[in-house]
């Protein structure tokens, strides 16, 4: 959701898909990774070339990560004072050092990797396969044994289930005692398997942490939002302190009688004040009209209407110097607009004054 709004949408989607397929390529692999190196069967371990080619797409799909990702922090925080005076901005913090303490691992799984692929050819398999033949013949004679003693039971007892499910449970228990030692008689594919899974710890706290991150509110949003409020809350105050701005739209109904009539009251105090009116078209455009007059009432005080006819000083621009406004208080101002012979209309706001 946040690449298909604000800046650059367009640029973002596209980055942000991207990023994802990044994402699924190298994490969605490294678990297919653990699984197959703490489960494949010891007659069939994985071979050291599909580590490698592995190894070679997650360093590529890092790079795309490190490239996209750098783009959407960019685009989502903006600034360094979002990177770390905003929420997003902090979780974003502790995304990137999960990110560098994960490549950290890969790193490292990089170079077991790099070991595996030169003691396959070499010690490694004669060693491996020397305790496979042990651990075989272990395995034929504990049977047999077994076997011998079972026979001398079966001729005495004449069979025995239990006795049967016993053998069962021990040939399976030796078949997985000699699986485990042929797994782990290469230490290079034992420190692989390691670090791969703490490298899938450390994505699983990652991803949680991408969560977050995505219901979280952009650093560069947070911050625009926060500069408006206090705009705005500088813009009241000085209107309070200042001039006062009133926006009238009106429509006298004939031909060209729509647009906008713009007050403005300086210094909005009781005494003199300067009045400047503006009349728009409604797309913005100053325009002329055959009279415009405003009025005061102070209703509270039974004062008023006030009439004030302002001087014409360019197209759109009206205005009159030292109005006087008796007192301060809650005044309705009027402001007559006629924009023919017939078509007339007075709108009307109120502003406080003093």
């Amino acid at each position: 959701e946040h690449a298909s709004v604000g800046l650059q949408a367009g640029i973002a989607m596209p980055v942000d898909v991207v990023h994802l397929l990044a994402v699924a390529a190298w994490l969605g692999g490294l678990v297919a990774l653990v699984v197959s190196l703490y489960r494949a069967p010891s007659d069939t371990p994985v071979e050291a070339s599909a580590v490698r080619r592995f190894s070679r797409i997650a360093f590529g799909a890092v790079l795309t990560l490190i490239a996209t990702g750098t783009y959407q922090a960019w685009r989502q925080v903006g600034s360094w004072s979002a990177l770390t005076g905003t929420r997003y901005g902090q979780l974003l913090l502790l995304k990137i050092g999960l990110v560098l303490l994960l490549v950290g691992i890969a790193w490292f799984s990089r170079r077991w990797t790099g070991r595996l692929a030169h003691t396959v050819a070499g010690e490694a398999v004669p060693a491996a396969r020397t305790e496979e033949r042990a651990s075989a013949s272990l395995a034929e004679k504990t049977p047999q044994a077994v076997s011998k003693g079972a026979a001398g039971g079966r001729s005495s007892a004449g069979g025995d289930s239990r006795r049967a499910a016993q053998l069962a449970r021990q040939q399976a228990a030796v078949d997985a005692a000699r699986q485990k030692r042929v797994r782990d008689a290469d230490p290079n594919r034992f420190g692989l398997r390691r670090s791969v899974l703490m490298e899938a710890g450390v994505a699983v706290v990652l991803l949680a942490v991408t969560t977050v991150l995505t219901q979280t509110e952009p650093g560069r949003t947070e911050e625009e939002a926060k500069a408006a409020t206090t705009s705005s809350a500088s813009s009241s105050s000085s209107s309070s302190a200042g001039a006062v701005t009133l926006d009238m739209p009106f429509d006298t109904g004939g031909q060209n009688g729509k647009g906008v009539v713009r007050l403005d009251i300086d210094p909005a105090r009781a005494g003199g004040n300067e009045l400047h009116l503006y009349v728009q078209r409604p797309n913005g455009r100053a325009f002329d009209i055959p009279e415009v007059k405003v009025a005061f009432t102070l209703t509270a005080k039974k004062i008023g209407p006030l009439p004030v006819a302002p001087d014409h000083i360019t197209t759109g621009h009206w205005a009159a110097s030292g109005v006087q406004i008796p007192m301060a208080g809650d005044w309705k101002v009027a402001v007559t607009v006629r924009t023919s012979d017939i078509d007339q209309v007075t709108v009307t706001k109120n502003a406080q004054i003093g």
